[in-house]
């Protein structure tokens, strides 16, 4: 009897997996024509590092959980890296997205952008709302040359 237990509980694992691939295969198509450009078009604007380019694209949640002097060393740190050129490839992360289904949607991408300074690491959550894509969570910092 224990036997068949495992067998369906596996069953049914194996097939939560497999929907939850097709999911967050599903979702990473429907973002890269709007998610991906918005993420480039956002690190260029905030590349200035002055607070109202970044405070436009924070959501709420996030800029409630900032305070103005963390703000200032955040974007003190960050203007070291200078101007924003481009980013060539974003990756889609697939746990993000099937986190998203317990809550408000959240897309997240990593990639390398290169920067007056050189490469810079982008690690960026973005949720949409009213049509435009907001920052609800990001870090940037400098390739290692390891």
């Amino acid at each position: 009897m224990h036997v068949n237990n495992l067998k369906i509980l596996i069953a049914v694992l194996l097939t939560a997996v497999i929907m939850l691939y097709f999911y967050t295969d599903r979702e990473q198509r429907y973002y890269r024509d709007s998610a991906e450009p918005a993420v480039a078009q956002i690190l260029a604007e905030i590349s200035t590092w002055e607070k109202e380019p970044l405070l436009r694209h924070l959501t709420p949640e996030a800029k409630e959980t900032i305070t103005d002097a963390q703000l200032e060393k955040l974007l003190d740190h960050y203007r070291s890296f200078g101007s924003f050129y481009s980013i060539d490839e974003l990756d889609f992360s697939r746990t993000a997205s099937a986190f998203s289904l317990f809550g408000e949607k959240r897309i997240n991408y990593s990639g390398i952008a290169d920067y007056s300074t050189g490469q810079i690491n982008v690690n960026m959550t973005l949720v949409e709302r009213g049509g435009y894509f907001l920052i609800y969570n990001f870090a940037l910092s400098r390739v290692s040359d390891d």
